[in-house]
Formats: structure tokens, sequence, C-alpha cells
């Protein structure tokens, strides 16, 4: 790869930790741009996006930082779009440093929403302090009301966060 010189860290020996690119460079299968940052085995740990990027079910546009997994160096933890994506009819707020987060097996685990959003039956609103948060199924598991609710036999409150277990049960 090609880096400006006065911008790479290395971890005790020769392995390089981070470094600016002084040009977009393709490494294992992504398109890099600007920083970029490595675990201790040389495996990308984040990076800019160079151009979109298709995956299942949604786009990461260009101008997108991936972080991976400490645990699990092949999988995306969370991604700091560069601008709104949506995922499976989830409308995800992008821009700046707002993180959408990602269970190992590639589905949804919170995002912060760009509108009020109906999703799964629930009324759920748009906040920049409380995302909505899913189980590894892609089942709603915590939420912040955008209008008062009657689940089963109890009334909710706009404005309420409400959890959801994995048998559907609101409290």
């Amino acid at each position: 790869i090609s880096f400006y010189g006065n911008t790479a860290d290395y971890y005790q020996g020769d392995q390089i930790m981070k470094c600016m690119l002084s040009d977009t460079a393709s490494l294992n299968g992504y398109k890099c741009v600007s920083w970029i940052w490595f675990f201790e085995d040389g495996r990308i740990k984040q990076f800019r996006t160079a151009q979109d990027m298709e995956m299942d079910g949604f786009v990461i546009p260009a101008n997108s930082t991936i972080f991976f997994n400490e645990s699990n160096h092949d999988k995306i933890e969370y991604i700091w779009f560069s601008k709104d994506v949506t995922i499976h009819n989830i409308s995800c707020k992008g821009g700046g440093k707002i993180s959408t987060e990602f269970y190992d097996n590639g589905s949804l685990k919170a995002c912060f929403l760009t509108k009020d959003l109906d999703i799964q039956g629930f009324p759920c609103k748009s906040s920049l302090t409380k995302p909505v948060y899913f189980y590894p199924d892609g089942k709603i598991k915590i939420l912040t009301l955008s209008a008062d609710f009657k689940w089963v036999d109890t009334d909710f409150k706009k404005g309420e966060s409400i959890m959801i277990d994995e048998d559907g049960i609101a409290s």
C-alpha cells in the first residue's frame, strides 16, 4: 500500500497499526481511502470506503467508515455511514460519527432512525440519543415510542422506551 510516511504508527516490531493512504488501495477485497487501521494480525480494523459497497439488502455509501469486530476480524461490528441508508426497510441515520451496529450474522443490531417509523407494528421514534435495537433474527428489541401505544393489555405513552422480549412480551 502507498501511504504518507509521517502518518504511520506501528505495533511492536514492524507490523503497521495505522496510516493515511496516499491513494486508493484495494485490500481484502475493499477499496479504501484516507486513514486505515489494522489489527496486530495485519487484517483491516477500520477503513473509509472509496466507493459504494453492495451488501446483503443495502448499500454502504462511499466515504463511510467501517469498523470490524475485535474478536472476529472478518465481521463488521459497526459503520459510520456517510449519508442515510435504508437496511431492509429501516431508515438508518448517517453523516458524521453516528454508529449503525451489526451482529456477526450480518443482521442489524442497532441504528438511529432518520424519521419516526412503524417497525413490526411498533411506532418508533427517531432520536439521536436513543437507537432502536434488534435481536439477531431481526425482531425488534428496544425502542422509544413515537405515539401512545397499546400492546396486549398494557398501555404505553409516547416517548416511553420499551423492551420486547424474544417471546414478544413488552415491558
